[in-house]
């Protein structure tokens, strides 16, 4: 074999990965330009105390529906790759059956839980009793939640390119939306419609591409075989693995959504926002971190079943391309966090400038985590990231209160940065520990 020919096939699958990072990061740049504009003209025009509000009963509604997501995208294309590479359709049927029945328990599960708990949890989080009808309302976009395995499907075919336009959907409605709300010197409760309007369109768009696709591709089962009988129990380890997926992603919620609930809790309806602010401008980074595991885990799944050289290529190049890129924001909110939060959203929210920064460095160790997070699952590791995001999580939780309450906002900050650094260095140790093994 020559070295040129063993470069070429080293390079195939990086050059795939960024390809499909490209479709999605065209659709998420559209996507985050736009949601940036609607969640900034939206401050302006509630000031910061309705605009936490808005952003409460957010939070509490994503909170709910994350607590009981299983992540089946992530079954679906960790067991669906090497059926599919293999031609085994029926496998790759039944498979996506059992998901698919997982994703619509569990929607229903946290709809009905999330409205029930809605008039006990407004309170708490400082959402007063006359909008607590808004917050039980909107609990009811969860019904539209459950497709997960749509996105899957789509992943699983090389499908980018929708999945880049599905994430214009949503911050496209909101933003005209909100520009229509203001202009028109909207109320808080048209604010909340919009919002909700936009989330369900972008569900139900996802839901429908993943079920053409699914038709165009896999064929139907032969007479008098049917799929709705697939149990879990056909596919060795899958009931593990789900269990993992959805404990990863609680921990992936504690920064994102429950920090809000408890700076609300915490400091009141007006700090919650500016936390959220924060959060949404950081999210230029955290967001690509969620599209670089989305892209890369089939083909560090597919490497390591072939023993592909490319899997180190893949993990470690992309781990490192993120981290420069991240930093470059941090030095720029560093030096311009004050102006910028000036321009976009007034004088009246400068206060978030600090913890924008902090939230930026955060958001920088999970987009150089992604890629070696994606590694760890392809090798079978996903139980042991699972505990050190656990602990992470425990961490965060216990500095967010402690830090917050003495602190204010900055310690919000502070503990994102110590919990997002911390699985960063764990996971890059137990890669290169797994490296070292196998040599």
């Amino acid at each position: 074999m020559s070295g040129s020919g063993a470069n070429r096939r080293a390079h195939g699958p990086m050059r795939r990965v960024l390809g499909n990072f490209g479709f999605l990061l065209r659709g998420r740049g559209i996507a985050a330009l736009l949601a940036l504009g609607a969640t900034t003209l939206m401050a302006r025009a509630l000031g910061p105390t309705e605009f936490g509000l808005v952003v409460l009963i957010q939070a509490y509604t994503l909170l709910m529906r994350g607590l009981l997501d299983f992540r089946s995208v992530e079954a679906v294309v960790r067991y669906g790759v090497p059926a599919h590479d293999s031609g085994d359709t029926r496998t790759l049927r039944r498979l996506i059956a059992v998901c698919r029945r997982v994703d619509r328990n569990a929607c229903l599960a946290a709809t009905a839980i999330a409205l029930i708990l809605s008039p006990l949890a407004g309170p708490l989080m400082g959402v007063g009793s006359d909008h607590a009808i808004l917050l039980s309302a909107y609990t009811l976009v969860l019904l539209t939640t459950g497709n997960s395995n749509a996105r899957g499907i789509l992943r699983l075919f090389d499908q980018f390119d929708i999945l880049g336009r599905q994430m214009t959907i949503g911050p496209t409605i909101r933003f005209v939306g909100v520009v229509t709300a203001w202009w028109l010197d909207g109320s808080l409760p048209v604010f909340v419609a919009i919002l909700a309007v936009a989330y369900a369109s972008e569900n139900l768009y996802v839901g429908w591409r993943g079920r053409h696709e699914y038709k165009r591709r896999v064929d139907p089962p032969p007479p008098g075989e049917s799929d709705c009988e697939a149990q879990l129990a056909e596919f060795p380890g899958l009931r593990h693995f789900l269990w993992v997926t959805y404990w990863q992603s609680n921990m992936d919620l504690v920064p994102k959504h429950l920090a809000t609930v408890l700076a609300g809790y915490l400091l009141g309806p007006a700090e919650a926002g500016l936390l959220r602010l924060a959060h949404e401008i950081s999210s230029v980074l955290s967001k690509p971190a969620g599209l670089i595991r989305e892209v890369v885990f089939p083909d560090l799944t597919r490497s390591w079943h072939q023993g592909s050289d490319s899997f180190n290529l893949i993990a470690y190049r992309t781990a490192l391309l993120g981290g420069g890129f991240g930093l470059l924001f941090v030095l720029a909110s560093l030096l311009f966090g004050v102006d910028l939060l000036a321009m976009l959203v007034g004088k009246k929210f400068v206060a978030a400038a600090p913890v924008l920064t902090l939230m930026l460095l955060a958001a920088t160790f999970d987009l150089a985590t992604s890629s070696l997070r994606s590694a760890a699952y392809a090798i079978g590791h996903a139980g042991t990231v699972l505990r050190m995001y656990a602990l992470s999580a425990v961490i965060y939780v216990t500095l967010f209160v402690a830090l917050t309450s003495s602190l204010g906002l900055i310690g919000a900050g502070v503990a994102a940065c110590v919990a997002a650094a911390l699985p960063s260095l764990g996971i890059a140790l137990l890669i290169r520990g797994d490296k070292y093994a196998a040599n």
